[in-house]
């Protein structure tokens, strides 16, 4: 049975330290950046509620006293808690996710990475998508080293997602907002935990996804225009998106 949005809870990982953007980020974290008015946070708990999730846990690490005052400013359309990971400093984010994990009672969860800006109806579509586990994948863009990539199956799911990956042979980018809900949930965690107790805690959910899709759990992937999103990773990335979304 497909879990619905209103049993999904978005985590949001905004515990990085921007060092590409600094001095931006010497004293605001990344995800506090302005695009057009609004911070990235502040747009994303905006797609988020508008996909009818109501609930977000926010995974904080570098400058987390800055990122828990601003969320005392959002306009709470959604209820808004915070994880705290520790590590942020020396780990991937996998084990920002698993911060999160005692937080979460729902059936389900929206995992984005805190530095993509997006419009439209992407996310609602992800979260109302019938798969128990599906990403967003940009078919549009021009593929580099940089992107994360997705090479499909004849099914149209995901068989490879890695950043070092042929880009010919690669259907789209993965823009770091994907769905994991019902049976996937519980083989998630249990992925990461394997990896954290392994010691492989400089690893990434993505190499969670790609364990599981071993595994045999079906990762479809739901369409985004390339128009429909940025991801900020540096300077010119910044400026492109708040010359991009200034009017949104």
């Amino acid at each position: 049975m497909p879990t619905p949005p209103a049993d999904l809870t978005a985590v949001i990982l905004a515990a990085g330290t921007g060092t590409r953007l600094r001095p931006l980020t010497e004293t605001t974290p990344k995800c506090l950046l302005d695009v057009g008015g609004k911070t990235i946070l502040a747009r994303q708990l905006e797609r988020v509620a508008e996909a009818g999730i109501p609930r977000a846990v926010i995974v904080t690490g570098y400058l987390a006293a800055e990122v828990e005052a601003h969320i005392t400013t959002v306009p709470q359309a959604v209820q808004v808690t915070t994880a705290h990971n520790p590590e942020f400093a020396t780990s991937g984010n996998c084990m920002s996710v698993l911060a999160a994990r005692e937080k979460i009672t729902s059936r389900g969860i929206v995992l984005c990475d805190g530095d993509v800006v997006l419009t439209g109806d992407a996310m609602a579509r992800l979260a109302a998508d019938a798969a128990p586990a599906a990403l967003l994948l940009d078919r549009e863009t021009v593929l580099a080293d940089e992107e994360m990539k997705a090479v499909l199956d004849a099914q149209g799911n995901v068989r490879r997602l890695a950043k070092p990956l042929p880009p010919a042979e690669c259907a789209g980018e993965s823009i770091g907002i994907q769905k994991v809900s019902g049976m996937a949930l519980p083989i998630f965690w249990a992925t990461l935990e394997a990896m954290r107790e392994a010691g492989d805690t400089q690893g990434y959910y993505e190499d969670a996804f790609q364990r599981m899709i071993h595994a045999g759990v079906s990762f479809r992937t739901v369409p985004i225009g390339h128009h429909e999103w940025t991801e900020i990773d540096d300077q010119a990335d910044l400026a492109d998106a708040r010359a991009r979304f200034a009017a949104r």
